[in-house]
């Protein structure tokens, strides 16, 4: 009996740069979605406008991620910018004052070029803005007492900031997904996982910071994958590309598990003295479909070395007389999965 499996919960996040860099992580997601869009026109024609063929075009992947925890770096790749270490920010601090003048413990600094000043809140809740000479300020009216001052000082610490660009341009970076696989046929419960690859993401740079009273602030992030290929196209070939790849593992198990047995491509087959075969092998499972599998996963013998010999683990067939020989074949370490064809040499 097949094994159900059940995708469980979200996943978690991993984003990289065109260097292969971690931009940001995410564990601590309320959502992970992965949407894939195909669009059709339909072709019509003859007596009723008969269908005659559907095209499909307009395939998109689109990713909607929402991470609980507040999470800067995902912010700044949407929007394209990188995070800034030790930024300018505003600050208040609490002066204890006996006459008209002050000092703050930080150092006041101008915004954006402009004088600089700052508030100062009186022990009473009034409120009033004063000028900086150095550390200094004057208020006017009583001063007496604990006064809290606001103003604008650079970052003495390991603190963040990126910056909204009115031109921005929102990153493009390669994601990974990771999340578990369940089975209720599985005394462990657990019984491996699932990978989903994004070679290129490009960001939407559109975010919502939805802060309210009796919630928590999220970090959304929305982006379409863009299409990628990993290989040169050969000769005159055109290569499609993709948008992703879903991989399933499963936990303590190996690829040749489950598997009826292993057939040659096409079968017995013929090859002259001389001439050289390559065999190509499937893998046959007990349920989906048949796979190809490398010749360096599998052990070749020839029955008759002086008709034809077979490469151990290339899977390729030189004749050397007239006659049969049958080539067995199986899985290297798992000799129990195999096959076998015959190689007729003329």
């Amino acid at each position: 009996m097949a094994i159900r499996k059940f995708l469980t919960s979200v996943a978690d996040i991993l984003a990289y740069d065109a260097d292969d860099n971690i931009i940001f992580t995410s564990k601590t997601l309320l959502d992970s979605s992965i949407e894939v869009t195909l669009g059709s026109t339909p072709v019509r024609g003859g007596r009723g406008n008969q269908l005659q063929y559907t095209y499909y075009h307009t395939g998109e992947l689109n990713l909607t991620l929402t991470d609980t925890q507040w999470n800067l770096a995902l912010l700044g790749s949407t929007v394209g910018d990188t995070q800034t270490a030790l930024y300018d920010y505003y600050k208040e601090e609490t002066v204890t004052m006996s006459g008209s003048s002050g000092s703050v413990a930080g150092s006041p600094l101008a915004f954006e070029g402009q004088t600089i000043y700052g508030w100062a809140t009186s022990p009473t809740g009034t409120t009033q803005k004063v000028s900086f000479s150095g550390k200094t300020f004057t208020v006017s009216g009583s001063a007496a007492g604990d006064w809290c001052v606001r103003y604008y000082t650079k970052n003495a610490t390991a603190g963040n900031a990126i910056t909204i660009s009115a031109n921005m341009v929102p990153k493009v970076v390669k994601v990974v997904m990771e999340t578990q696989l369940n089975s209720a046929d599985a005394t462990t419960n657990k019984i491996g996982m699932v990978q989903i690859i994004i070679p290129r993401l490009q960001l939407s740079g559109a975010f919502t910071i939805s802060m309210t009273a009796d919630g928590i602030a999220n970090t959304p992030l929305t982006g379409t994958a863009l299409a990628y290929s990993d290989s040169t196209s050969a000769g005159c070939g055109i290569t499609s590309g993709y948008y992703a790849r879903i991989i399933e593992v499963i936990d303590n198990t190996n690829w040749y598990d489950n598997l009826l047995g292993l057939a040659a491509e096409g079968g017995d087959f013929e090859v002259p003295i001389g001439g050289a075969e390559t065999m190509v092998i499937y893998a046959i499972p007990n349920t989906g479909v048949a796979f190809k599998v490398p010749n360096n996963y599998l052990s070749f013998t020839s029955g008759s070395p002086t008709v034809a010999t077979v490469g151990a683990n290339t899977g390729i067939v030189t004749g050397l007389a007239a006659g049969t020989s049958k080539i067995s074949f199986s899985i290297t370490g798992h000799t129990a999965t195999k096959g076998e064809a015959y190689a007729t040499v003329s």
